[in-house]
């Protein structure tokens, strides 16, 4: 079975116009069926929900601000608020998925400690996720280059932070773009969490281009995950490098079609 391609609507579509709208139409007129956006604070989501149905686009991911430093432990209780309010505006656009950071990390703590207190504030949300049918993925990102100082740098960080919680509703944002500026092996990371991974994003590198603009191998990396049993989209959240995003997608669509 073929991959279907998500497409990342604040990333791509930039030549529809800033309206989100816009860029689902967009989208849907070059065939992308899925798509995902960042937050859903101070957006009309009544008219992004109207532009989703009319357009036959499903949304699967949003984002809750992943700026809140969880390591602070009287952050937690907004942490929760600003959760369910991420999940219950999912919702009314038919998504139930939410993306999770760890927000920065401190030098003057232990790696360690650090983990164990963001665990106690994505434990926090677990009834809320329960409540509302929601899954929230924890993403690590890149510390090299995207995001300087954040505390899920690599996948192990969110990995163990997921088995402390110990939640179906809490799984794991795979993002193979920052794997691989972390100087991660992909092949080495999918197989050891591929139990965990709700959800794959892609870009490539250098550069955070499409697929196909930098180094990676994509077919074997699409081969891999095939081969570890992912079934889910392909996330691609990238910045084309060429006015047309749709022409800067063609190649990996052609190529997930394949694999």
């Amino acid at each position: 079975m073929a991959y279907e391609i998500s497409v990342n609507l604040e990333y791509m579509f930039h030549e529809a116009g800033e309206r989100l709208e816009d860029r689902i139409a967009a989208a849907a007129a070059a065939g992308f069926a899925k798509a995902e956006m960042f937050t859903t604070a101070g957006r009309d989501l009544a008219s992004l929900g109207r532009a989703l149905g009319d357009h036959g686009v499903a949304l699967i991911s949003v984002l809750a601000d992943p700026r809140t430093r969880l390591i602070e432990r009287d952050t937690h209780a907004a942490f929760r608020d600003l959760f369910r309010q991420a999940a219950e505006d999912a919702l009314v656009l038919g998504c139930n998925r939410v993306v999770v950071g760890s927000g920065p990390g401190v030098p003057y703590m232990k790696r360690a400690m650090q983990l164990d207190i963001v665990a106690e504030a994505v434990a926090g949300i677990v009834p809320i996720a329960q409540e509302l049918g929601v899954t929230a993925m924890l993403e690590p990102v890149n510390t090299r280059v995207d995001h300087p100082g954040v505390l899920f740098s690599q996948t192990i960080d969110a990995v163990n932070v997921i088995k402390a919680v110990n939640s179906p509703n809490v799984r794991l944002l795979y993002d193979l773009y920052h794997s691989v500026v972390e100087g991660e092996n992909p092949a080495e990371q999918v197989a050891q969490h591929i139990g965990l991974i709700e959800h794959v994003q892609i870009a490539d590198a250098p550069g955070r281009g499409e697929p196909g603009s930098g180094a990676i191998d994509w077919a074997a990396m699409l081969g891999l995950l095939r081969g570890a049993g992912y079934a889910g989209a392909i996330g691609v959240e990238c910045n084309p490098t060429v006015p047309s995003t749709a022409g800067a997608l063609e190649y990996i669509r052609e190529l997930a079609a394949s694999i």
